[in-house]
């Protein structure tokens, strides 16, 4: 398990800038775009941080960016004077923080598929008929490193 660095000091960065806009009594623009905006870069940064099986990384991010952040800091500034509960702002960031992890997920899921494909299908057919299954025939896959002289197999019945 190998902690990316370059992730989580942005990951740090901007959930320290968060916390302060989110607790400080400023008055912001466009308050649910910030958040949404705030929680898909926080989760999308957190997803990345730690390199770790998909599930885990899945699971702990929904955790942390959607339970505890996105939800659990809206119920924390109930508490702090010159903020107030709003529910929408739990549900800009929830919508924020999936669409994140879900892009983040499918992307991470992409490219496993495109290393285990480099890694188990390396070697590639010489003869793009084949490839492309132009020929309508079966083909051995003991068959693709032999030379175009080779005779095709019968069909079996």
């Amino acid at each position: 398990m190998r902690i990316r660095k370059s992730f989580a000091a942005a990951f740090v960065l901007l959930l320290l800038l968060s916390a302060y806009l989110g607790f400080a009594p400023i008055d912001v623009q466009h308050d649910k775009l910030v958040h949404f905006l705030v929680f898909f870069i926080l989760t999308t940064l957190f997803y990345w941080i730690v390199d770790t099986t998909r599930r885990r990384l899945i699971n702990a991010t929904i955790i942390v960016c959607i339970v505890l952040g996105g939800i659990g800091s809206e119920f924390v500034q109930s508490f702090v004077p010159d903020r107030a509960f709003d529910i929408f702002d739990i549900v800009a960031n929830v919508i924020g923080a999936s669409l994140a992890l879900a892009l983040s997920s499918l992307y991470h899921k992409r490219m496993l598929e495109r290393k285990r494909a480099q890694k188990y299908f390396a070697v590639q057919p010489q003869d793009p008929a084949l490839e492309l299954g132009e020929t309508g025939e079966s083909v051995n896959l003991t068959d693709l490193g032999t030379s175009a002289a080779a005779e095709p197999e019968e069909p079996r019945s």
